[in-house]
């Protein structure tokens, strides 16, 4: 009796020990996270990241520089892909075709179809973008911060983007990145003097019917004031605000970016209808630019955004920095950061997107 007893000591301490073992074993498959809103998610280890849904445009980009690989993607939304250079789809999303976007209504997730789907993670841009997502067991990461520039929001997504992937190579950064732009435009803007800077104004939409524009405290009125401009909407607070064609006469500004809607031509031809562009400053010298069309549109922050800031400083005030060094710089940043080769066609396609 005595050693039956032993026995079944001895094959509980076994169980209990085996239970033990499973458990770190399993807790070892998944690790906590804090994303950008403050909160710890627990999400899988990288290597068992298989299935990834975007649900925040800007994103794709910065996974695509951090990953190079679009096979585990399986949902991205919609403007993903239509904001992405046409150029460089085939290149970047050879899968494209297997990538799903039908699983989102603006955005708003179809919850039935998430779970089809069964991303193993979900990443996503403020409260507004987890709608049908509350109730499924899915890490969803938010990469939502208040502060709208565009360096500080571009790198903390490189950052908390390599650490979802355990992509730690330092001599990749976006911050590197940006560190080589800013020496470039502090330079560039130190050489202007004060009475030569200019003023700015960035579109946000023009549909013809109505004209919205990046005011105080936007991340297109971070690229104006970055860029050595000062924004003539700065009175204005905010992100799509509608303005009138008569207080566009009265700012006048000396250059005009184009973040959607009606393309620079119209302004500088002034065929828009029912708006008259002629008498502004801007049009008459032809300093009206569309936004350029890389991995996304360079009007939002993404992981082309150091290329942005130099580009705007080249057109504000041209001959300040080399036209062809930063063409040769484009080149080795989309090698770099991207794994692709672009040619010097594929380049002129990123930066005149409507043409």
């Amino acid at each position: 009796m005595k050693k039956k007893i032993n026995m079944i000591g001895t094959m509980l301490l076994v169980t209990v020990i085996s239970t033990s073992l499973y458990t770190n074993v399993q807790a070892a498959d998944t690790r906590q996270i804090t994303d950008l809103t403050g909160a710890q998610v627990e999400i899988p280890d990288a290597e068992d990241i298989d299935k990834v849904m975007i649900v925040a445009p800007p994103l794709l980009s910065t996974y695509l520089s951090v990953v190079q690989d679009d096979t585990k993607l399986v949902g991205v939304h919609s403007m993903c892909i239509s904001d992405m250079n046409e150029e460089l789809l085939p290149m970047l999303l050879p899968d494209k075709d297997s990538i799903r976007t039908d699983f989102l209504s603006g955005f708003a997730s179809n919850t039935e179809e998430i779970l089809k789907m069964d991303p193993d993670i979900i990443l996503v841009y403020g409260d507004a973008q987890k709608e049908g997502l509350e109730n499924i067991d899915i890490p969803v990461v938010d990469f939502f911060i208040m502060d709208q520039q565009n360096e500080s929001w571009s790198v903390k997504i490189d950052n908390l983007m390599r650490e979802i992937f355990e992509k730690n190579e330092e001599d990749e950064t976006l911050q590197k990145e940006w560190d080589e732009t800013n020496k470039i435009v502090d330079t560039a803007i130190s050489e202007i003097p004060e009475d030569e800077k200019k003023t700015g104004l960035m579109i946000m939409m023009n549909t013809g019917d109505s004209i919205t524009v990046r005011g105080a405290g936007s991340y297109g009125d971070d690229w104006l004031k970055k860029s050595g401009l000062t924004n003539v909407a700065a009175d204005v607070e905010g992100d799509g605000v509608e303005v009138t064609m008569e207080q566009i006469y009265e700012w006048n500004p000396d250059v005009i970016y184009v973040f959607r809607g009606a393309p620079a031509a119209g302004y500088i031809n002034n065929k828009i209808d029912g708006q008259d562009w002629s008498m502004l400053d801007a049009c008459k010298n032809g300093t009206v630019y569309d936004m350029p069309h890389g991995v996304f549109n360079w009007g939002a922050p993404n992981a082309d955004s150091p290329l942005t800031l130099e580009w705007m400083v080249m057109k504000n005030y041209p001959d300040t920095v080399d036209e062809n060094e930063f063409l040769s710089r484009c080149k080795d940043y989309y090698q770099t950061h991207y794994g692709i080769t672009v040619t010097d066609e594929i380049v002129s396609k990123i930066l005149n997107p409507v043409a």
